[in-house]
């Protein structure tokens, strides 16, 4: 069902009321008077965040920046004024820097964050269109996905903000002395912005360059030894020249080192770039066996491992070996409309109703009609009622999954918003302050459904033929938010309509989406 929130006032007559603090990611409930005065409330504040006033943040009331009251349906903030203009579970929002700050340091959500401790930095190793910038851009959208803190640093974005774009074959011959110092420069720019960024609380880093040579990995190493980050390489093979010619035709005539360059020119500008690298590339070999990293050779029809002992490197090793080039379509839909969507009621275990029903028909004949590997695409559907039926009338194998079951809304299960809002205000007020991390009680959070699905999500990464998912809305927000790259935060809020389909097509750098609306 659709989120319906807004807020409710206290009894009249009641001296105090119910309020909460918002900064950032967190949030605290806090009991004021009907009277209190700004300064109070600053007061108040300094008492339940009391790391702003410790380490020489230095927040005293009267430097606090001001609070802003959010709507709780509108999403939009306006200044507090006057505390008279407060009501029972508004939310007051001080927009403050960094949370390392606060009594509690960021550290991302989910147990990624929890069972990798130590900053983390993966360094693309590679000759060009071996597909590093692919690997680099799926590792940073999974790792920010799980609600790991990531950033990736590409040094060939560097060269073109700061050297120029169209540079021909020549500028990378490895006895080009002033393109040698200038690339090595942007690599020096691209590495320092990655440490500074990782010592300002960042988590895990993504440098991605060819760093073909081991003098380049030395000094990274190096670098990374002296701030105490670990540093997993991960090297990119490719000996099927079918593999390279595909690579180099699909993703580098978009690239922008070759705007308004003919087609053949500049595959033939880039083949040469490709054989100027050839001339200086060392391969990680037995002579750096000291160091963590990975090989993958031809798309995961080989993978070598060395020295990976932590927990983060591991579970991207796994996440890599089910990546694949393989165009296919993904298809995502809602069930169609149950009994507890028209009573607006959450969660249950509720049938079809004959519009519901409908769908399922039409979505059986859009598949037949749409889908050319009419034998070979495969159906998902969560294990609840409304799903498995949406999928009954499609010919195809399949796949009940636990995995895809809605959000689970705890004791507020088969409520609506308004009884919700009604009986437990305080529940419904932290909802809207924080949907991504609200956990229902004895239920489950945004955050939890994302984790829950890494598996799924690892099969739909693996899978080469079409999959259609026919699962529920919090679960197609957060499958949807990793294919289109969308920030957690903004999950929970992400349109997925009914009686729709979503065809996304993963591309090398991105993902293209089409909507069919059957009904």
């Amino acid at each position: 069902m659709e989120d319906k929130m807004a807020s409710t006032d206290a009894a009249d007559g009641a001296t105090t009321i119910t309020i909460f603090f918002k900064v950032r990611e967190s949030v605290k409930k806090v009991r004021v008077s009907r009277n209190v005065t700004m300064e109070q409330l600053k007061e108040m504040f300094l008492e339940r965040y009391d790391g702003y006033k410790q380490k020489g943040s230095g927040y005293i009331t009267h430097n606090l920046p001001p609070f802003y009251i959010i709507d709780l349906q509108s999403k939009i903030s306006h200044e507090l004024d006057d505390p008279k203009d407060l009501y029972s579970n508004c939310v007051l929002e001080l927009k403050l820097p960094q949370l390392d700050v606060l009594d509690k340091k960021e550290t991302g959500f989910g147990y990624f964050s929890a069972f990798q401790r130590n900053k983390l930095a993966f360094v693309m190793v590679g000759l060009p269109a071996r597909g590093k910038s692919f690997v680099a851009r799926k590792i940073a959208r999974y790792l920010k996905w799980m609600g790991v803190p990531t950033n990736l640093f590409n040094v060939g974005n560097y060269r073109r903000e700061r050297v120029g774009a169209q540079q021909t074959f020549e500028f990378f011959a490895p006895d080009n002395y002033l393109g040698n110092r200038q690339r090595l420069h942007m690599a020096i720019a691209a590495l320092d912005d990655m440490l500074n960024w990782l010592n300002k609380g960042g988590r895990v880093a993504i440098y991605d360059a060819t760093n073909s040579t081991k003098e380049r990995r030395n000094m990274i190493s190096k670098r990374c030894g002296l701030e105490n980050i670990q540093v997993v390489y991960i090297e990119l093979v490719a000996n099927n020249p079918k593999l390279i010619e595909k690579n180099v035709r699909d993703t580098k005539l978009s690239s922008p080192d070759y705007v308004n360059v003919e087609p053949e020119k500049a595959v033939e500008d880039f083949r040469k770039r490709i054989q100027e690298y050839e001339r200086s590339y060392e391969s990680i070999d037995d002579e750096e066996s000291d160091r963590s990293y990975v090989k993958i050779i031809d798309v995961g029809e080989q993978v070598i491992i060395n020295r990976i002992d932590s927990y983060l490197p591991s579970r991207i090793i796994h996440f890599l070996m089910n990546l694949h080039i393989t165009p296919r379509a993904i298809w995502l839909s809602r069930h169609g409309e149950s009994e507890y969507n028209v009573g607006e009621r959450l969660g249950g275990d509720s049938v079809l109703t004959a519009r519901g029903d409908e769908y399922a028909h039409a979505l059986a004949d859009w598949v037949q009609n749409h889908e050319k590997h009419r034998d070979t695409f495969v159906v998902w559907t969560s294990t609840l009622k409304r799903s498995i039926a949406t999928a009954q009338y499609i010919n195809s194998h399949k796949v009940n999954l636990s995995a895809l079951d809605e959000i689970d809304a705890g004791i507020c299960d088969g409520m609506t918003y308004d009884e919700i809002a009604a009986a437990m205000p305080d529940e419904y007020a932290a909802r809207a302050a924080n949907k991504l991390r609200y956990r229902y009680p004895h239920g489950e959070s945004y955050v939890d459904v994302i984790q829950r699905l890494e598996p799924v999500l690892f099969e739909m990464e693996r899978q080469k033929y079409p999959v259609l998912i026919v699962a529920h809305q919090a679960v197609l927000r957060a499958l949807y938010a990793y294919f289109m790259d969308i920030d957690a935060e903004e999950c929970p809020y992400i349109p997925i309509q009914m009686h729709t389909v979503y065809e996304l097509i993963p591309k090398a750098y991105g993902c293209e989406v089409k909507t069919y609306k059957l009904l």
